[in-house]
């Protein structure tokens, strides 16, 4: 009698085996004990619970990984970026956590998991702290990957959930500068200067942004007051200045004497002031 062959499966790995480098975190907090217990636990805790808990995790994390090689130890978590893992499993609404292993995620190809943790920064409570700064730095972490439209996306959705917020506008209004869209680009330029109009960033921006189509004389004149706001040490403004004069004198002359408008050749971004001073992991 013929036996029939036996077909063998592959055993699941037991919960607590994999790292963050090996399975996504969506997929971490079902097959890992200890971030399921986590999420279980702290699910039921007040959300300040839960930010002390994470900002807790997060940091001793990154702590250990400096100090406890100095004295010849080993983390507590050995495993890749298991305090920052295990701090989004406390708290997904972290926002340290979410950046970093949203960054992460992206560096390990996973691009949809990426994306999902990187937009949500722009859902968190208003009160989350350093939140602007955060979310900046997720979509200067996007940008420098190339992916402009997906730097919008947060921008644009955290100009929705937080309209009085003027970096979001400046912001927006960069990314629609280098898709194309310099009309609306200088539409979001402008609500940033209109929430903040002493802010000498959001000025330089737009006065840039209106060098591009043309509009040199409000280049010229929007020029003038961000370098009239500027900070001694600020060149910038300074130099977007020296470059609409420049242009606005190699304009020819029209029979009424009047310069006609043109449109600029594009510029690098190093003539807007948005510093990217390194989103992503950390």
């Amino acid at each position: 009698m013929k036996k029939s062959r036996k077909k063998t499966r592959k055993a699941p790995p037991s919960p607590g085996s994999f790292s963050i480098t090996e399975v996504p975190f969506r997929e971490l907090l079902r097959v890992d004990e200890e971030l399921a217990e986590a999420r279980r636990e702290y699910a039921r805790k007040t959300p300040e619970e839960r930010r002390r808990a994470a900002d807790f995790a997060y940091h001793q994390a990154q702590a250990e990984r400096i100090v406890f090689p100095l004295f010849g130890r080993e983390p507590e978590r050995t495993e890749d970026f298991g305090g920052e893992v295990l701090a989004l499993a406390i708290s997904p609404e972290f926002a340290p956590a979410l950046l970093t292993v949203g960054t992460l995620e992206y560096e390990l190809g996973r691009r949809e998991e990426a994306l999902d943790l990187l937009h949500r920064l722009a859902t968190l409570p208003g009160d989350t702290e350093d939140l602007p700064e955060i979310v900046d730095k997720a979509g200067d972490y996007l940008i420098d990957k190339g992916e402009i439209q997906a730097a919008l996306d947060l921008y644009l959705a955290a100009v929705k959930t937080y309209p009085g917020v003027a970096l979001y506008h400046d912001a927006a209004g960069y990314c629609l500068g280098k898709l194309g869209k310099r009309e609306e680009a200088i539409r979001y330029a402008r609500q940033a200067v209109e929430l903040e109009p002493e802010n000498h960033l959001w000025l330089n921006d737009l006065g840039w942004s209106l060098l591009e189509i043309g509009s040199l004389a409000e280049a010229e004149e929007v020029l003038e007051r961000a370098v009239s706001l500027s900070p001694p040490d600020y060149e910038l403004a300074r130099n977007n200045l020296t470059e609409v004069r420049r242009k606005r004198r190699q304009e020819p002359q029209t029979p009424s004497g009047k310069k006609p408008g043109k449109r600029s050749e594009k510029k690098p971004r190093k003539q807007r002031s948005r510093k990217r001073d390194g989103g992503g992991i950390r």
